[in-house]
């Protein structure tokens, strides 16, 4: 399959927002939009940040990271935290304290954004953090490539901090692993040595543009090409190649300049977004979904709809569910679904057939970047997922609160 990350602005209800999608032979799978005139982004920014507030009874306090704009602070996170300014060693945080938080939630609806003490610097097939101090490798790595990642870090590995090994570090030379982590250990040795001469709400790191995250996340082995139309993109992707540690990157970037076919059309990115914001999706099979997302939680209800097939009834229910299962894991990355998604899938009697259901989308959800998580199926049937909250759905990154464009 070819997989591309195609970066471009599409025409997308009367206005031209940037858009980073992950495309698998024209299929979009992942999707981020920066509406135009977007505020900057703070997600992964680092401040000196002050404390506005301390709640003890929801246990925790409000930072500023800039003057007026407040961020939510769980006191549990608070272990490992930096002080610039410490106004009482009694307390676990007290109100003008000074300290270095990084934003690791963007605000959604009516929510703060969400801050943390656990400082991190990723890069693309390792993470360092100013906490937890120990070396940590990816879940999704068999127990021989864990031990074999543990052991070549081991000689350079800073044990006054902490670090994590991605999934994509097992594709790569170790040779190329040590020198990321060494030089992402530097950088957050540096970081927190001259923090306490900055002042209050300054930026101490600014996060890489969005394309450059989505592109870090991406097992390189995996992606064919990184394509682009915008000319200030593509000059920040050869700065990225060139200052990463990412063998055979700049062989993968494209600059498209096409003047018959725009590369949205190229990719029918119009036609697929617009696809995803609303909420009926429909199946090959004739079967459809509908997605109700809702305040507390997204609904999700599997309807055999136009499906009209030759089995038994059960084989049919069996066979639309998995289709299903399959589309809505592509559904919940694409459309950026998060925190707590309930499935009513169509009845299935037999309890081995709901088991290899369950089993499917275990399998499924494994693929996606951001922790999903298939906990069971309820008495009524219903499937449980949780997945974590980090950015804003795809719908409220193109419309407001009221529903607008």
């Amino acid at each position: 399959m070819s997989r591309r990350l195609v970066i471009t602005r599409v025409d997308l209800f009367d206005r031209h927002p940037f858009v980073c999608a992950i495309c698998e032979d024209h299929k979009m799978l992942e999707a981020q939009g920066i509406p135009e005139h977007a505020p900057a982004r703070i997600l992964n920014n680092i401040y000196v940040a002050r404390v506005s507030q301390v709640v003890k009874n929801i246990g925790a306090a409000f930072v500023e990271i800039e003057k007026g704009k407040k961020c939510f602070l769980p006191l549990s996170d608070v272990e490992d935290a930096v002080f610039v300014k410490r106004i009482s060693q009694k307390q676990v945080l007290s109100q003008g304290d000074e300290l270095l938080v990084q934003v690791v939630r963007e605000a959604v609806k009516t929510k703060d954004p969400q801050v943390s003490t656990n400082l991190s610097l990723p890069g693309s097939y390792s993470v360092v953090t100013s906490g937890r101090h120990r070396i940590g490798v990816s879940n999704k790595l068999d127990a021989t490539t864990r031990s074999r990642l543990k052991e070549a870090v081991n000689g350079i590995y800073d044990n006054e901090l902490g670090l994590i090994i991605r999934t994509n570090a097992a594709q790569v030379p170790e040779d190329v692993l040590a020198d990321e982590v060494t030089g992402l250990q530097q950088q957050m040795r540096e970081l927190l040595q001259y923090a306490p001469y900055r002042s209050l709400y300054s930026v101490l790191y600014e996060a890489e543009p969005e394309y450059v995250r989505i592109l870090q996340n991406q097992p390189l082995d995996g992606l064919e090409q990184v394509i682009t139309d915008d000319t200030e993109v593509y000059a920040g992707l050869l700065r990225f190649a060139d200052t990463h540690v990412q063998p055979g990157l700049k062989e993968k970037l494209c600059f498209y300049e096409d003047p018959q076919l725009e590369l949205q059309k190229l990719y029918a990115l119009q036609v697929q977004l617009e696809r995803a914001l609303h909420k009926q999706v429909w199946l090959k099979s004739g079967a459809n979904l509908v997605i109700e997302p809702t305040e507390a939680l997204t609904v999700i209800d599997v309807n055999s709809a136009k499906h009209v097939g030759k089995k038994q009834p059960q084989q049919q229910h069996l066979q639309v569910n998995l289709e299903a299962a399959q589309e809505i894991a592509r559904q919940i990355r694409l459309r950026n679904l998060s925190g707590i998604i309930i499935i009513d899938f169509i009845d299935l009697d037999a309890e081995e057939d709901r088991q290899l259901l369950l089993r499917e989308m275990r399998k499924l959800v494994r693929t996606d970047s951001v922790k999903t998580e298939v906990i069971d199926l309820t008495r009524l049937g219903l499937m449980e997922l949780t997945r974590q909250k980090v950015r804003k759905p795809l719908r409220e990154q193109f419309f407001t609160a009221d529903g607008h464009a």
